[in-house]
Parts: C-alpha cells; sequence; structure tokens
C-alpha cells in the first residue's frame, strides 16, 4: 500500500508521486543520473517498507536510517533521505522535515594511493603494441597529470584538446558536479595524447579521444574492468582514483596551494580537497615549516641590528 497523501492540498496522490516528480526535476536541473538512480534506489524501497510514512514519518525513519551496520551505507540513507523531505516540505506535503536535527558525518574512505615507483613499474608493464593497452598507458598518464575521473577520461573528444596551448576541456555533462573545466597538460604527455589521436583509423570517423577498438565511446565501466585484468595479471592493483590521489597529493605537495588544486581536480568545494592532506607526512611538514621560517626571519634581524 502506497503512502498516500491525504491532509494536505499537494499535486500528488502519494509519495511515490512525489518521489518521481522530484527525480524529474532534478534530472532537468543537470544532477548526475548516478545520484538520480541513489534516490530511487533508497527512498522507494523506504516508502514500500513503510507505507505510513506520511501519518508518522519521525517513527518510520528513524529506524531505517539506524538499520544498516555500515557506516558509509547509514550516511546515504541520511543524505538522501534529507533530500527528500526537504522536497516533501517545499511542495506542501509535510509541514515539517522529520529529518531535522539529524546529523550524520560523512565518513572516512580509504583510498589506496600508489607510489610513483609502482605507477613506473604498472606502466612499464604494458604491452603497448596493442591498441588496447596503448589505450590505457596513454589515459594512465594522462589521469595522473591531470587527476581526471575515469569517467571523465572516457568523455574526453578530440576538439576537447588544445594541442598548441596543451589545455585541456573538460565537458560538464561528465563531471561529478556538472560543472566544466580547462585543465593543463604537461608538454610529454601531450606528445602521447596527441600521437595516440593519429592511431585512431580514419573509417572510425569517432569524436573521441580514448575510442574502442571500433570506434565507439569507451563505457567507464568497460575501462575499469580493462584496469582490473591488467592489474591482476600485473600483481600489481591500479586505480585510477588512486592515481587522482597521487596527482592531488604531489600537486599540493609542491604548490602548497589548496585553492589550485580544487580547480585542478574539479572540486566545488576546497574542504573536499582539504582531505588530500590526509596523504601528506611529518616531512611534508617539516618542509613547509622551514620554507616558511618565521622565527628565522626574526633572529636574523636581530643578528643584523647588533652587528
Amino acid at each position: 500500500m502506497p503512502a498516500v497523501i491525504a491532509t494536505l492540498n499537494t499535486p500528488y496522490r502519494d509519495a511515490h508521486a512525489a518521489l518521481d516528480a522530484l527525480c524529474s526535476i532534478r534530472k532537468a536541473e543537470g544532477l548526475s543520473p548516478a545520484t538520480i538512480a541513489s534516490y530511487r534506489n533508497i527512498v522507494a524501497p523506504f516508502l514500500r517498507e513503510h507505507p505510513n510514512f506520511l501519518q508518522s514519518p519521525r517513527a518510520a525513519i528513524l529506524p531505517f536510517i539506524s538499520e544498516p551496520e555500515k557506516a558509509w551505507s547509514r550516511f546515504t540513507r541520511i543524505k538522501v533521505l534529507k533530500v527528500f523531505c526537504s522536497f516533501l516540505v517545499e511542495e506542501g506535503v509535510l509541514e515539517d522535515s522529520p529529518m531535522k536535527n539529524i546529523k550524520c558525518s560523512m565518513p572516512g574512505k580509504r583510498v589506496d594511493v600508489p607510489t610513483v615507483e609502482g605507477v613506473k613499474a604498472f606502466l612499464d608493464g604494458l604491452d603497448t603494441t596493442k591498441y588496447a593497452e596503448r589505450r590505457l598507458y596513454v589515459m594512465f598518464l594522462l589521469a595522473l597529470d591531470t587527476g581526471l575521473r575515469r569517467g571523465e577520461l572516457c568523455g574526453l573528444k578530440v576538439e576537447d584538446f588544445d594541442d598548441a596551448g596543451l589545455l585541456l576541456t573538460v565537458r560538464p555533462e561528465t563531471t561529478k558536479t556538472r560543472t566544466g573545466r580547462t585543465v593543463p597538460v604537461s608538454p610529454q604527455v601531450g606528445r602521447e595524447v596527441k600521437r595516440f589521436i593519429s592511431l585512431r583509423l580514419p573509417e572510425w570517423r569517432s569524436p573521441w579521444i580514448f575510442p574502442t577498438e571500433t570506434g565507439g565511446k569507451l563505457a567507464p565501466s568497460s575501462f575499469g574492468l580493462q584496469i582490473r585484468r591488467v592489474s591482476d595479471r600485473m600483481g600489481e592493483r591500479m586505480k585510477i582514483h588512486g592515481l587522482r590521489h597521487l596527482c592531488a597529493t604531489e600537486f599540493l605537495r609542491n604548490t602548497g596551494n589548496i585553492a589550485l588544486t580544487a580547480a585542478l581536480l574539479g572540486h566545488a568545494s576546497i574542504s573536499t580537497t582539504a582531505k588530500f592532506y590526509e596523504h601528506l607526512d611529518v616531512h611534508d611538514l617539516q618542509a613547509a615549516h622551514g620554507k616558511a621560517a618565521v622565527v628565522s626571519g626574526v633572529l636574523e634581524n636581530r643578528r643584523k641590528r647588533k652587528a
């Protein structure tokens, strides 16, 4: 039995209809398909499990969000239900959100960041005479150079690459935040990308920089599967997200500029970029402390005055 709306004047016959409306609106606003799918995957089962949700919203929600044992599952349920309940309030379905004062911090997520030596060994083990592994080689270099996500790499078109200016345009529809950006490319990586583009067969007429063996768009899932297969063969576990973290950590370590790091990675908030500081260690702290040298300047001035 669906959660029927009977008390307030709304355009929805039940909570499921309100969920459909929320998903349609967010899709029109450009929200990613994965996020919209998460709304349905969490809210729809919740409404089926609690058909009287609208009569006792708080009583239905509390056991549902506290049920999962994994912290990430609890966090996701809370995050999605906050969005859904806020929408119900905005649309006049509920007078107040039952998620009010319910907080949940994002759990820590451990990312296996490869070493520079590990990446070198992985790239050296690729058979670049084969098209698929040559593509993997160049995509890995580009990921390490720019910090692009897997979907962003697969969505690159030839026209997005400015080989003269060594710039790469990342299209909004391929990004997690649906915000495009332009990133610089190192000269050596730019040469590899240009060389790879020249390998494509003319009859493909493919707009993609990294197409499949038939010229079609490379799906991120297929790209991930290839990485896993090659990793298993080499005994060296690699992930694009790990390369992204390595790129960010080295960029942050060498520039010390969190705002530029956020711009490179396409983060909507610097608070997200700040999490990459966890990969820095005491040696980075010592090096930065030596460069700052605040007290050294004070003591140097004292010595000059005494002299």
